[in-house]
């Protein structure tokens, strides 16, 4: 995988976000270093996408599925999918799921 590498700076310090941007696809890593003070995590912001263009984000597991957390996962991560433009991405966000400390997830992200 090549591209420009990325992260983004998170309010909680008990999580990254960091990921790898390329021209037509990028891959992020949500990952819970420790237990967190939130109950549910802040969006994940996913910087350096084009903000004009769409992209489809669905989870990927090399590892399997982390286990859950006590809490339901949201709603596009239960449907292995969503489509938003990048501008969304960028500023609003998705909503992450709970994870135990030393968890991740990764998010592969490509244009539509």
């Amino acid at each position: 995988h090549t591209g420009t590498v990325v992260r983004s700076d998170r309010a909680d310090p008990s999580a990254w976000l960091h990921g790898v941007v390329g021209a037509e696809r990028a891959l992020y890593a949500f990952v819970q270093l420790t237990t967190s003070a939130l109950a549910v995590p802040e969006p994940a912001r996913l910087p350096g996408l084009d903000p004009d263009r769409r992209y489809t984000v669905r989870p990927a597991y090399p590892a399997g599925p982390p286990q859950p957390a006590g809490h339901a996962p949201p709603a596009w991560l239960a449907a292995g999918r969503i489509e938003l433009p990048g501008r969304v991405l960028a500023a609003v966000g998705l909503p992450m799921p709970v994870l135990h400390p030393e968890e991740a997830i990764l998010l592969e992200v490509t244009r539509t």
